[in-house]
């Protein structure tokens, strides 16, 4: 979704002559997603994980109530948890059994007046042990070099050689569309950045589904550009995490909804699925959006 969608909705993309494009893959003959359920709970950008046993959905919201838990992955319950101020949270489990959470948020002070949109952003994380007491913020390297809305949304994963990649959506010069960018670090907390984007043609809300040796799986969205409505999800493969390929065949679309914003565990033989909804006029205010879960599973 838009990088803080607790603020405004993306700005309109400046154009370019072409968009550089990943090599194709065939990925969706391979899995079918559904969409069953409502959860009735407003916000975007949703992290869906198990923390302690426990089915939880950590959401980007203007309501207060943005950490809920499930017994079954339908019916989440709002609990006390208050989450450190920003957007778009995602979180890894650490060595040691702690949790390192990241989010975005602004750059700079911002006593005397609240940011714009169109103020600098950075990536930033803090550790918890409880999601009760969390270490102070601190920033990460990621960050955002030039003004714009279209910037953030970072995922983080764990590789299986214990390297941290993150992924974000950001602009680059000459490309017509969102690109996907790399960062990653050997101790969760500094990130050294790629000089080039690995997605580029206007996909967003990178979410990792599968880090295994030799076999990556990212589920996106696409743009919010009003031309290219409504937002799609997609599916993209990768060898290593770096190199990718991405199926131009939606994995699922509805003519009337924008969807967004994919997060998803695994539940058995198959994926629990969340992502953001909104109405396909709405695509440019995130807080229209509500939370769907579905199953994600592979066709045999």
């Amino acid at each position: 979704m838009r990088p803080l969608a607790v603020v405004a909705p993306l700005a309109m993309l400046a154009l370019a002559s072409c968009s550089t494009q990943n090599p194709e893959a065939d990925l969706v003959s391979s899995w079918e997603v559904t969409f069953e359920h409502e959860t009735g709970i407003r916000g975007v950008s949703p992290e869906l994980v198990v923390i302690d046993g426990v089915t939880t959905l950590i959401v980007t919201s203007l309501d207060r109530d943005k950490y809920w838990t499930s017994d079954d992955g339908v019916v989440f319950e709002k609990t006390s948890v208050q989450m450190p101020p920003g957007a778009d949270y995602t979180v890894i489990e650490q060595p040691d059994g702690s949790w390192r959470l990241y989010f975005a948020d602004f750059v700079g002070n911002f006593e005397t007046a609240p940011p714009s949109p169109d103020d600098l952003k950075a990536v930033f994380s803090t550790t918890t042990t409880d999601f009760e007491s969390f270490t102070p913020a601190v920033e990460t390297g990621v960050g955002q070099q030039a003004p714009g809305r279209a910037w953030g949304v970072p995922d983080t994963v764990t590789a299986p050689d214990g390297t941290v990649h993150m992924y974000w959506v950001d602009e680059v010069e000459g490309e017509r569309w969102e690109v996907i960018r790399l960062a990653s670090s050997q101790d969760g907390s500094s990130f050294v950045v790629a000089d080039d984007p690995v997605i580029f043609g206007g996909y967003v809300d990178p979410f990792v589904l599968r880090a295994r040796e030799g076999d990556w799986l990212m589920l996106l969205s696409t743009t919010p550009h009003p031309s290219e409505l409504p937002q799609k999800l997609h599916l993209a493969s990768s060898p290593d995490g770096i190199v990718w390929e991405v199926d131009p065949e939606p994995l699922f679309e509805d003519e009337q909804w924008n969807y967004l914003d994919p997060s998803a565990i695994p539940n058995g033989d198959s994926w629990l699925i969340v992502a953001s909804r909104v109405e396909l006029n709405e695509a440019q205010n995130p807080e229209g959006a509500e939370i769907v879960v579905g199953t994600l599973t592979p066709r045999d």
